[in-house]
Protein backbone atom coordinates (compact mmCIF):
# COMPACT_ATOMS: atom_id res chain seq x y z
CA UNK A 1 0.00 0.00 0.00
CA UNK A 2 2.83 2.44 0.86
CA UNK A 3 4.45 1.81 -2.53
CA UNK A 4 1.17 2.58 -4.31
CA UNK A 5 0.71 5.81 -2.35
CA UNK A 6 4.30 6.84 -3.07
CA UNK A 7 3.87 6.08 -6.77
CA UNK A 8 0.58 8.01 -6.81
CA UNK A 9 2.33 11.00 -5.23
CA UNK A 10 5.05 10.93 -7.88
CA UNK A 11 2.45 10.84 -10.67
CA UNK A 12 0.53 13.77 -9.14
CA UNK A 13 3.71 15.84 -8.80
CA UNK A 14 4.72 15.04 -12.38
CA UNK A 15 1.32 16.11 -13.69
CA UNK A 16 1.38 19.30 -11.61
CA UNK A 17 4.53 20.36 -13.43
CA UNK A 18 2.80 20.09 -16.81
CA UNK A 19 1.12 23.38 -17.66
CA UNK A 20 -1.24 23.87 -20.53
CA UNK A 21 -0.58 26.67 -22.97
CA UNK A 22 -2.73 29.74 -22.25
CA UNK A 23 -5.75 29.93 -24.51
CA UNK A 24 -5.59 32.39 -27.36
CA UNK A 25 -1.88 33.20 -27.31
CA UNK A 26 -0.74 34.76 -30.60
CA UNK A 27 1.75 32.45 -32.28
CA UNK A 28 1.94 33.96 -35.75
CA UNK A 29 2.39 37.54 -36.80
CA UNK A 30 4.90 40.22 -35.76
CA UNK A 31 6.93 40.50 -32.54
CA UNK A 32 7.96 43.82 -31.01
CA UNK A 33 10.24 44.16 -27.98
CA UNK A 34 10.01 46.94 -25.39
CA UNK A 35 11.47 47.76 -21.98
CA UNK A 36 9.34 49.03 -19.11
CA UNK A 37 10.35 50.67 -15.84
CA UNK A 38 7.19 49.15 -14.29
CA UNK A 39 6.86 45.79 -12.58
CA UNK A 40 5.39 43.06 -14.80
CA UNK A 41 2.08 43.36 -12.95
CA UNK A 42 1.90 47.17 -13.32
CA UNK A 43 2.91 46.97 -16.98
CA UNK A 44 0.17 44.39 -17.62
CA UNK A 45 -2.45 46.63 -16.00
CA UNK A 46 -1.24 49.55 -18.15
CA UNK A 47 -1.33 47.50 -21.37
CA UNK A 48 -4.85 46.25 -20.60
CA UNK A 49 -5.98 49.84 -19.88
CA UNK A 50 -4.48 51.01 -23.20
CA UNK A 51 -6.30 48.19 -25.02
CA UNK A 52 -9.64 49.29 -23.55
CA UNK A 53 -8.87 52.93 -24.43
CA UNK A 54 -8.61 51.99 -28.13
CA UNK A 55 -12.39 51.62 -28.18
CA UNK A 56 -14.45 49.38 -30.39
CA UNK A 57 -14.91 46.89 -27.56
CA UNK A 58 -11.24 45.85 -27.47
CA UNK A 59 -10.24 44.41 -24.10
CA UNK A 60 -7.07 43.24 -22.38
CA UNK A 61 -7.09 40.24 -20.05
CA UNK A 62 -4.17 39.98 -17.63
CA UNK A 63 -2.89 36.75 -16.12
CA UNK A 64 0.18 35.86 -14.10
CA UNK A 65 2.85 33.51 -15.41
CA UNK A 66 4.77 32.36 -12.37
CA UNK A 67 6.15 34.73 -9.78
CA UNK A 68 7.86 37.30 -11.99
CA UNK A 69 5.97 37.34 -15.28
CA UNK A 70 2.57 38.36 -16.57
CA UNK A 71 0.74 38.17 -19.87
CA UNK A 72 -1.99 40.21 -21.48
CA UNK A 73 -4.27 38.79 -24.16
CA UNK A 74 -5.79 41.59 -26.25
CA UNK A 75 -9.14 40.54 -27.68
CA UNK A 76 -11.58 42.28 -30.05
CA UNK A 77 -14.40 42.00 -27.48
CA UNK A 78 -15.33 40.43 -24.16
CA UNK A 79 -15.98 36.71 -24.46
CA UNK A 80 -14.17 36.45 -27.79
CA UNK A 81 -11.69 33.61 -28.27
CA UNK A 82 -9.92 35.54 -31.03
CA UNK A 83 -6.73 37.28 -29.98
CA UNK A 84 -5.43 40.45 -31.63
CA UNK A 85 -2.17 40.53 -29.67
CA UNK A 86 -0.38 38.98 -26.73
CA UNK A 87 2.02 40.88 -24.47
CA UNK A 88 4.40 38.87 -22.31
CA UNK A 89 6.11 40.77 -19.52
CA UNK A 90 9.11 39.36 -17.63
CA UNK A 91 11.06 40.92 -14.77
CA UNK A 92 14.62 41.73 -15.83
CA UNK A 93 16.39 43.18 -12.81
CA UNK A 94 14.80 46.54 -11.97
CA UNK A 95 13.16 46.74 -15.42
CA UNK A 96 10.70 44.55 -17.27
CA UNK A 97 11.15 43.06 -20.73
CA UNK A 98 7.97 43.19 -22.80
CA UNK A 99 7.36 41.21 -25.98
CA UNK A 100 4.22 42.14 -27.88
CA UNK A 101 3.10 39.60 -30.46
CA UNK A 102 0.58 41.11 -32.87
CA UNK A 103 -1.48 38.57 -34.79
CA UNK A 104 -1.47 38.44 -38.56
CA UNK A 105 -5.26 38.90 -38.55
CA UNK A 106 -5.01 42.49 -37.30
CA UNK A 107 -6.03 45.05 -39.87
CA UNK A 108 -3.68 48.00 -39.87
CA UNK A 109 -0.10 48.62 -38.86
CA UNK A 110 1.12 46.01 -36.36
CA UNK A 111 3.99 48.17 -35.04
CA UNK A 112 1.67 51.10 -34.43
CA UNK A 113 -0.78 48.82 -32.59
CA UNK A 114 2.01 47.43 -30.37
CA UNK A 115 3.30 50.94 -29.66
CA UNK A 116 -0.19 52.13 -28.69
CA UNK A 117 -0.54 49.18 -26.29
CA UNK A 118 2.75 50.13 -24.62
CA UNK A 119 2.13 53.91 -24.45
CA UNK A 120 3.07 55.16 -20.98
CA UNK A 121 3.79 51.66 -19.70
Amino acid sequence: MKQWLCLSGVVVLALAGCATSPEGVVKDGAKFDFTSANTPYSAAICIARNARAMGGGIIGEERTLGESSTEVAVRPSAGSRDTLATAQIHRDGVLSRVSVFVGSGLRGDAKSFATRLMAGC
